[in-house]
């Protein structure tokens, strides 16, 4: 088990989850903040949350929050530290992005984050649009580009790490990742304005600066982007 500074012990095992709360809910804060997504009124969605990390911060920014995975091991650790925070406005359930258990337009907001990519793309963001009120916004964080798995094949040589080249690989002949391209035309396609595409943290209030979790380009390509959509 690692101790983590959510009030909680994690599992030593799930290293994806250690990883998301090594950033403090002062962090997840910030980033809610300057993407706007706050609101006293508002009710936000975060569709694939894991461990409820951007959930339970928003809890505190918004009126109602829910919060969806398809991961029991990861939703538990959610809801253990939803037992710590004992935030009534928040509930975390299982279910996925392509069929959501949400009526029309009930969301002002909703937030994606490492997720979208590894889903059925134009099912989940038609249901993601379903849900969300006209004017909506959509945040969209994390999604893997092409460059994210050119640096895994350049890790894998610098470490002789025969293992890291394969999964490199495969996941770019199963087109895992999203070209900045792809992404746009989804979103046009299922209803959405594009309201800005950038690296991670960069996008929203300029004034509030972002430590981003990942990187931005390997070899011109990104790594990680991040897409800020509204329902039209």
């Amino acid at each position: 088990m690692v101790k983590i500074g959510w009030k909680i012990k994690v599992p030593s095992d799930l290293k994806h989850i250690i990883s998301v709360l090594s950033y403090s809910p002062d962090y997840y804060k910030k980033r809610l903040e300057k993407i706007g997504f706050t609101g006293k009124n508002t009710k936000l969605l975060d569709a694939a949350c894991g461990c409820g990390a951007w959930a339970v911060t928003a809890s505190y920014l918004n009126l109602q929050v829910k919060g969806i995975d398809s991961t029991p091991k990861y939703l538990a650790v959610g809801k253990e530290i939803n037992s710590r925070f004992k935030r009534k406005n928040l509930n975390l359930e299982i279910g996925v992005l392509e069929k959501l258990p949400y009526k029309d337009k009930t969301f002002d907001y909703i937030v994606c984050y490492d997720a979208w990519m590894y889903t059925k793309r134009a099912e989940s963001l038609k249901e993601m649009h379903r849900v969300l009120k006209a004017g909506g916004k959509i945040y969209l964080g994390s999604i893997a580009g092409f460059g994210w798995y050119l640096s895994l094949i350049a890790e894998g040589f610098k470490k002789g790490s025969r293992n890291l080249i394969i999964t490199a690989l495969k996941a770019i002949k199963n087109h895992v990742y999203m070209t900045e391209k792809e992404s746009r035309n989804l979103l046009e396609k299922q209803g959405f304005k594009i309201l800005g595409v950038g690296s991670d943290g960069s996008l929203g209030d300029k004034k509030l600066k972002i430590e981003p979790m990942f990187g931005t380009k390997k070899f011109g390509f990104w790594c990680v982007y991040e897409i800020l959509g509204q329902k039209l």
